[in-house]
């Protein structure tokens, strides 16, 4: 197995001193005219100035509602991956809820979320603390929105949430991993975060573009069946329906999907026991938030068991829920190409 080792990192960007550089040079050189200016350390200092947010703070969600406030939101709480994405971008929420547990399964969720810096809410599906959140005095709150509805507040308390603060319901299905983390890009620096001149943003950026770009070097044709699963249920998901399998498919992956999956559902159900409808996959990809029992159930089902994939030990791990950031796609990319490099066909 390569593990990669990133590009060269570009110098830091150090306006100011560049500028005071500049200035001195100019100083000591004979034939420069004291009253030129350096244009390049002008304008890469106006590109940063102009970065931060002025005035209020205006914004569209997926659902067609309309947050217009008249100052840049100050305490703003998100469910976990919205969290983390924003704080790669560079933005740090006051407050989070969501999948908060210590397990494999659910600390990815999170990133590099630093939970001690924040206020939690809630640590699973279902849990909010309304009257935490409201003695927050919060601004406003982020939440993904699939098909119209949020999809980590409880139904039950979304009025008293949004009477304490504006909502906003941020598209959980973006046509692939550039749009979704683009989206958290223009959004942190929407709340005032330093996107322009953030080295360690572009730095992680060119990260991911390298990482899938040996993602399509290492696919070799391999066919990969994306899935999760329960006690009762093989879900297969449909690659036309995530950012992630669509960025893959971008890449050149071949993904398989199940027979007759539809338009704008993510998963097909199906039995276990038409798991041997999947026998030419070379690869799977299975969903991390699995129970330990679904994980154990699995092991004795003798049509998931005699998957070739699987007597082959090519079935890795599928980060659902990751945060949408170039630090966190560099990652899974990266490893996702060691995966593909080491995998052989099996047809």
């Amino acid at each position: 197995m390569t593990r990669r080792r990133f590009g060269a990192r570009r110098a830091p960007i150090a306006v100011a001193t560049a500028f005071a550089a500049a200035v001195a040079l100019s100083g000591c050189s004979g034939d420069t005219d004291p009253g030129a200016k350096d244009d390049a350390g002008d304008d890469t200092l106006a590109e940063c100035q102009s970065a931060a947010p002025t005035g209020g703070f205006e914004y569209v969600d997926t659902r067609g509602t309309e947050v217009s406030l008249d100052e840049v939101p100050t305490t703003v709480v998100a469910q976990n991956s919205i969290a983390a994405s924003l704080w790669d971008a560079g933005y740090k929420v006051d407050g989070i809820y969501g999948e908060l547990g210590d397990d494999p399964a659910s600390a990815y969720q999170r990133g590099n979320v630093d939970l001690a810096e924040l206020t939690t809410l809630g640590k699973t599906w279902g849990e909010f603390d309304v009257d935490a959140f409201a003695a927050m005095e919060p601004d406003l709150l982020l939440d993904f929105s699939f098909s119209g509805e949020l999809w980590y507040v409880p139904s039950k308390l979304e009025k008293q949430i949004n009477d304490l603060a504006p909502i906003l319901g941020l598209n959980g299905q973006p046509k692939d991993i550039d749009e979704a983390i683009e989206l958290f890009v223009d959004l942190a620096g929407k709340l005032g975060a330093d996107t322009t001149c953030n080295e360690e943003l572009l730095d992680a950026k060119e990260d991911y573009q390298e990482a899938l770009a040996a993602v399509t070097a290492n696919e070799k044709d391999l066919k990969v069946l994306v899935a999760s699963g329960s006690e009762t249920s093989l879900w297969v998901v449909n690659p036309d329906e995530l950012p992630e399998t669509g960025t893959l498919k971008s890449a050149g992956v071949d993904l398989i999907s199940a027979e007759g999956a539809s338009n704008g559902k993510v998963f097909t159900e199906l039995s276990w026991e038409q798991a041997p409808g999947f026998a030419d996959a070379d690869v799977i990809l299975m969903d991390i938030r699995n129970t330990d029992a679904v994980k154990e159930k699995m092991k004795g089902i003798d049509t998931w068991a005699n998957l070739p994939a699987v007597k082959a030990g090519q079935v890795y791990e599928w980060y659902a829920g990751a945060p949408y950031s170039y630090q966190a796609y560099a990652e899974i990319f990266d490893e996702l190409a060691d995966q593909l490099e080491d995998a052989k066909p099996l047809g």
